[in-house]
């Protein structure tokens, strides 16, 4: 399995999981945008960054940075979230909180 494939399949194995909750959630299919899944249910909003390594260590430092710098309205869900060796894990998560004044 390529690498770009192994990637999708942990994108689409999230998607389940969230619909599985009752979330309504769309891929950003081939976007390379820096979220891979956006969702929302009822007034609340996700957006996730899936990534997926065979590798044992990797640091994240710089996406965790990225997605902070991103500014969402309050009470988005920003996520980064790991698969490894098919194993999920919460990189990142920040509520949204107060993240834009007005």
């Amino acid at each position: 399995m390529g690498n770009k494939s192994y990637g999708l399949n942990y994108e689409r194995k999230e998607k389940k999981l969230l619909e599985s909750y009752g979330w309504t959630v769309f891929r950003q299919r081939g976007s390379f945008s820096c979220f891979d899944i956006i969702a929302f249910k009822d007034d609340n909003w996700l957006v996730e960054s899936i990534k997926s390594t065979k590798q044992k260590n990797y640091s994240y430092k710089k996406e965790i940075e990225k997605l902070k710098e991103i500014k969402m309205p309050n009470g988005t869900i920003k996520r980064l979230i790991l698969y490894h060796k098919g194993k999920r894990k919460i990189i990142y998560e920040s509520s949204g909180i107060n993240e834009i004044q007005e």
